[in-house]
């Protein structure tokens, strides 16, 4: 049965061995699967913790795993699962001598006995639903206890909601939640009236009775909120970042001034669902709700089980074109997410209640058919992102009603004149689309209702049209590409979110005229191939920059404060790359409280990483150091001969990757200091051999991995965002 806690025990197990590396294990791998989970999906979860590229195969990672001793985690299985096929040592062989003498297990939690016999589980603990008085005791920490012992009508009352739950501990939690903010008798009242006209015989299976009693802790949300939950539980593989981006388009948070109030908002209502044990964000970066929740979450999308076709979800796979039958059912539905196909159907009825598309991660669809978008006519949110989409048909000035439409990462090279129909577009995603350039003059300033522009970082706007733009009321946020001087002042009086900077001309760049003062919040930027750039000048207030990278600007050697702290300036700064640069020292990172990533290749005059001048050590050291990094990447680095010339603390490293830095002889990490978080030094084995430790031991956290093949292709300068998404889900 789900809802007994099988993934919390698993969770606590994970956390316990990862805390502790006394245990004994090098890698502790959790991975969560899912009701129709692949072999190499699974496989690429492994990678993922593994820090192996996502196209690692078997063999790649029987080799990286092959002499480590290792735990693996596996929840929520629904079939057997075949753990050499993932690139696991065979936990039943007891002849190979190269693995023997390492410790390989596997525990896994599954609803299945069949599951347990076929994988030969050697010790099966069968989690039931708690007894009486546990669940008392569970009801009674989850809801208001104050309340509860208040008033013994409303004590009698909170004992029978209990009894009602079965002592299944998901719906123990979620309905205690839900009741804790209930104060009097009529509330408790009401909830007991309701479990018991909830028309549970409708519903099938043992835990469908279960459902009415959990759609309670969602009853009477506040506005949109329970939309929002709908959405995120139902489409449950989008990552957080895209499912607060589609709240967000489909106007679902309410007004907002600039783009990070609106996340801010977005992010307050994800907390709540979080809070109230609705959803959950998981290990592979996407958001998820539990089985039991799901079900419940689709019961009330389709009308309480009246329409099942109301929300549709398919994953295709590579499907050459969805089936009939499924695309006959697109005409009943009013939120449509579909993934992996080939080629869309040509709609022969008309789709009048759909409101909501989205086709993604189709690498194969090239070309949508003529005629496609005509059968829509009340579409308020399309998104086609990720796919392998060509062009937009003519016939997407149909979508008259159209608010967000979003093109990033296809293959769209340019903006139709059609969209200039779409009166009602408020949203205007097209980042990452590679070969796009200048977007055409009059088309942005002639939709009046945009209120947010990315086109980052390959597209831009022209300086005469900016003017246009800067007149809008509406514009809220917007991110480009910056190709000259005066496009660049022209976005200094605009709400900027993402530049990316390349100026062949420009000596010096002040960041206190990158975005509007008053509405600007600056979150990604790149300044790339500069041949003149010589300083940057960091000054004016606090920065809301997350993710900052400085790439092939071969002439610059300065960074200069003015008025303010780097920690203070970069407080919210996540991910920092340079590359190809003079820059000979980045002392100026060690305090920063939120760089989670930093990356630092081919800067040849780089010889100590963090140099601080003798007489500033002791007050440098005094402060915490380093308190959020846990990527460290130090490639093609020639003249490094020292990470520093003082102490530094890494008290949340857990990733190294050195490569190339051949003169680099130590690494900052003692024998006697007490570490227990393991770090994964990821090095040609070479270098490694050749380390010199003043004669003490390698520290016992430290665990080398040789994985030279890998090293380039997980440094390449790529979107910083994803790429520390991709690293970890916890930054």
């Amino acid at each position: 049965m789900g809802g007994v806690g099988k993934t919390t025990l698993l969770k606590k197990i994970n956390q316990e061995l990862s805390d502790n590396a006394n245990m004994g294990f090098d890698h502790v791998l959790f991975i969560q699967a899912s009701q129709n989970a692949q072999l190499k999906e699974l496989r690429e979860e492994i990678a993922k913790k593994l820090h192996l590229p996502s196209s690692a195969g078997q063999q790649d990672i029987f080799n990286a795993l092959k002499t480590k001793n290792i735990v693996l985690l596996l929840d929520n299985i629904w079939e057997p699962v075949d753990l050499v096929g993932l690139g696991i040592i065979n936990p039943y062989r007891d002849d190979d001598d190269i693995t023997k003498p390492y410790k390989y297990k596997v525990i896994f939690t599954t609803r299945s006995e069949y599951v347990c016999a076929q994988m030969r589980a050697s010790k099966i603990i069968k989690v039931e639903c708690l007894e009486p008085d546990e669940a008392w005791a569970l009801s009674k920490h989850n809801a208001n206890l104050a309340v509860i012992e208040s008033d013994e009508r409303i004590n009698e009352i909170a004992k029978q909601v209990m009894n009602r739950t079965g002592g299944l501990p998901l719906a123990l939690q979620t309905l205690g939640k839900a009741m804790s903010k209930r104060k009097t008798v009529q509330d408790w009242e009401f909830i007991l009236d309701s479990i018991k006209n909830s028309g549970t015989e409708v519903l099938q299976g043992v835990q469908g009775s279960f459902l009415p009693i959990l759609k309670l802790s969602d009853d009477n949300p506040p506005t949109n909120i329970q939309e929002c939950f709908l959405l995120a539980s139902i489409w449950g593989w989008l990552s957080k970042d895209d499912l607060l981006e589609c709240w967000i388009g489909l106007g679902l948070i309410g007004n907002f001034d600039n783009l990070q109030q609106a996340y801010g908002k977005a992010r307050y209502i994800f907390n709540i669902l979080e809070e109230a044990g609705l959803l959950y964000s998981s290990d592979n970066g996407c958001v998820s709700s539990h089985d039991v929740i799901y079900e419940m979450a689709l019961w009330i999308a389709s009308n309480l089980g009246m329409n099942m076709n109301k929300w549709i979800v398919e994953e295709y796979d590579g499907l050459a074109e969805i089936p009939t039958e499924n695309s006959e059912n697109l005409r009943m539905a009013d939120r449509v997410i579909i993934s992996g196909i080939k080629l869309v159907p040509i709609l022969s009825l008309q789709c009048d209640d759909l409101l909501c598309l989205m086709i993604l991660n189709s690498s194969y669809l090239k070309n949508i058919p003529r005629g496609f978008f005509g059968q829509m006519p009340n579409l308020i949110y399309l998104d086609l992102s990720k796919s392998a989409t060509e062009k937009l048909p003519e016939d997407i000035k149909c979508l008259v009603n159209l608010q967000y439409l979003n093109i990033s990462s296809t293959y769209i090279s340019s903006l139709p004149k059609e969209l200039l129909y779409l009166s009602k577009l408020q949203y205007l995603m097209c980042r990452y689309l590679r070969w796009l350039r200048k977007v055409k003059d009059g088309l942005l300033s002639r939709l009046h209702k945009l209120t947010v522009i990315d086109l980052y970082p390959f597209g831009w706007v022209g300086p005469e049209e900016l003017k246009k733009l800067k007149k809008h009321m509406n514009i809220k946020a917007i991110g480009m590409r910056v190709v000259s001087q005066e496009v660049l002042r022209e976005l200094s009086c605009l709400p900027t979110t993402q530049l990316h900077i390349e100026l062949e001309n420009l000596s010096s760049l002040s960041f206190d005229t990158l975005s509007c003062k008053d509405h600007g919040f600056l979150n990604e930027l790149t300044i790339e191939s500069c041949p003149q750039l010589e300083e940057l000048m960091m000054n004016g207030s606090q920065t809301h920059l997350n993710y900052l990278t400085i790439n092939d600007n071969e002439k610059l050697q300065k960074i200069s404060w003015t008025d303010i702290s780097p920690p203070e300036h970069f407080h919210a700064l996540k991910a920092l790359f340079i590359s190809e640069c003079n820059l000979a020292s980045f002392a100026w990172v060690l305090h920063l409280p939120s760089l989670a990533l930093l990356n630092v290749q081919h800067c040849a005059e780089v010889k100590e990483l963090f140099y601080v001048e003798k007489r500033e050590i002791h007050q440098v050291s005094e402060r915490p150091m380093f308190p959020a990094l846990q990527y460290l990447f130090l490639v093609y680095l020639p003249k490094l001969v020292n990470i520093s010339n003082f102490a530094v603390e890494f008290p949340q490293l857990s990733y190294l990757s050195v490569h190339v830095c051949l003169n680099l002889k130590k690494l900052p990490f003692k024998s006697g200091i007490n570490n227990s978080q393991r770090i994964l030094i990821d090095c040609e084995r070479e270098w490694w051999e050749r380390l010199d430790w003043d004669g003490a031991t390698i520290p016992s956290h430290l665990s080398p991995s040789h994985s030279t093949k890998y090293v380039y292709e997980a440094t390449m300068m790529k979107h910083p965002s994803s790429f520390l998404f991709s690293m970890s889900e916890q930054v």
